[in-house]
């Protein structure tokens, strides 16, 4: 992997004058100041382990959760872990000794994410420069709201962008992301990267209750329309703690909710990719063993919180979908014992 030092000159330069993304807080980072995000100019991470909840095409994802976020989700799934987690820098070696682990207990790419990872494009960049040997693919675990030269300067080294696409009315992502801006920025970024990498993108979309007709559906035809052939994840609705002051947020989605997602998506053309666990509850136990067999047992795991809910639909989420809780909850939904096994 090459990283163009032009690129690299641009991101250092903006440590000084922040404007990575959209909140435009020209803060100078290097001097200690913080802006919106939090972030400073060294890259931080709180929580890595090899995961099992990602789409299958991805999995066994090596996931590495970053500090730092430009948006303020209400139905955030990771500010929990970063606000009560250690913030640990990320350095050179550290990093390398991460990615020699996850490809040993079977990872099969390397999933930056957070928060989101733009906000620390510069110090991602001198860290893939520093381990450019030993390097695998890159999934770019983002929301889309970035500054457009910050994401043409991942063009050249991400090998698939897990981009989300939240909300389509600026009302719904003032609500629900604190950024009014958000749907006009992420369609923007969207059409950039699909003149670019169109083959590089999956779309996912989180489904939110009460915003099915608003933005869900809004958000289908566009895809369709502007970007035909993308392949697309419906992402199900699991409520957090955040959701239980906004109206209408505090409950799982219901089963018309998701079947109208889903028959939209298909009438359009869309593609559709499951992301895992399979929503589908007929058989799930053996959805789990499938991806447990690309993976190997966990040499040097860190102590994860294990969390498995399964909705009043009988569909299954996961709190950190490491191998050991993916193989809990597929003992569980068979309702026999959990029982570890090596596929090395």
């Amino acid at each position: 992997m090459v990283i163009d030092p032009e690129y690299l000159r641009w991101a250092e330069a903006q440590l000084r004058c922040c404007r990575l993304c959209p909140r435009d807080c020209r803060v100078d980072r290097v001097a200690g100041q913080r802006g919106f995000c939090g972030a400073g100019d060294q890259v931080h991470w709180f929580l890595e382990y090899v995961g099992y909840g990602e789409e299958p095409e991805l999995t066994p994802s090596h996931t590495l959760f970053l500090t730092g976020c430009s948006l303020r989700c209400v139905f955030c799934h990771t500010a929990d872990d970063e606000a009560h987690r250690p913030h640990r820098r990320l350095t050179p070696e550290g990093l390398q000794a991460m990615i020699h682990r996850a490809r040993e207990e079977g990872a099969i790419n390397l999933n930056l994410l957070g928060g989101e990872p733009a906000v620390n494009l510069p110090g991602i960049l001198r860290l893939l420069t520093a381990c450019a040997d030993d390097l695998p693919p890159i999934v770019w675990n983002t929301s889309m709201y970035c500054s457009r030269a910050c994401l043409a300067a991942t063009v050249d080294w991400v090998s698939v962008y897990a981009a989300d696409l939240k909300a389509f009315q600026p009302a719904c992502a003032q609500r629900l992301l604190g950024a009014a801006d958000y749907p006009a920025v992420a369609r923007a970024r969207f059409g950039e990267l699909a003149a670019r990498a169109p083959e590089r993108i999956l779309v996912r979309h989180l489904l939110v209750p009460g915003h099915i007709d608003c933005c869900t559906l809004p958000i289908l035809r566009w895809i369709a329309a502007e970007m035909p052939g993308t392949r697309v994840s419906l992402q199900d609705f699991l409520p957090t703690p955040g959701c239980r002051g906004e109206p209408g947020l505090a409950r799982f989605l219901r089963a018309e909710e998701w079947q109208r997602a889903v028959d939209a998506a298909q009438e359009l053309g869309l593609p559709l990719v499951e992301r895992l666990p399979l929503p589908d509850p007929e058989q799930p136990a053996e959805a789990l063993d499938s991806q447990l067999a690309r993976g190997h047992h966990a040499r040097a795991a860190e102590p994860l919180d294990v969390q498995i809910v399964i909705s009043p639909m009988g569909r299954l989420y996961l709190k950190h979908p490491s191998r050991v809780s993916t193989t809990l909850a597929a003992a569980a939904l068979r309702g026999g014992p959990a029982t570890q096994r090596s596929n090395a």
